[in-house]
């Protein structure tokens, strides 16, 4: 996997977005930090994922145990492939990770884990 943000020039903090150098798959992580915890709880998953329902078709939403303070996970069933999104909510951060293509939530699952992990 390839940064395709590193020769874009500007770039969006919080964002960081990876692909195969064929274009065939992509990681794209979105980190949001609020002011607070009670802000970031203020965000729903529902919210989140209706913003990318019209990119990747989420659907399927499951509670995910064990990462951060609450985690959601959604099948992306897009034209492109498909993939698994997940948000996880950690005291004032919000982090969104979405792997195309895959159908293996443990491995999006570890990839959540390890980042949470940094924060």
């Amino acid at each position: 996997m390839t940064d395709l943000t590193a020769g874009a020039g500007a770039q969006t903090p919080g964002i960081c977005i990876y692909g195969s150098s064929n274009g065939d798959a992509s990681i794209f992580v979105l980190a949001q930090v609020y002011p607070d915890t009670s802000t970031a709880d203020s965000v729903s998953p529902e919210q989140m994922a209706a913003v990318l329902n019209g990119q990747m078709g989420v659907g399927n939403a499951k509670a995910v145990q064990g990462i951060g303070d609450k985690a959601f996970e959604y099948t992306a069933t897009s034209s492109t492939g498909g993939g698994i999104a997940i948000f996880v909510f950690k005291a004032n951060v919000v982090l969104m990770i979405a792997v195309s293509p895959t159908t293996n939530s443990s491995k999006v699952e570890t990839l959540a884990k390890a980042a949470v992990g940094r924060f």
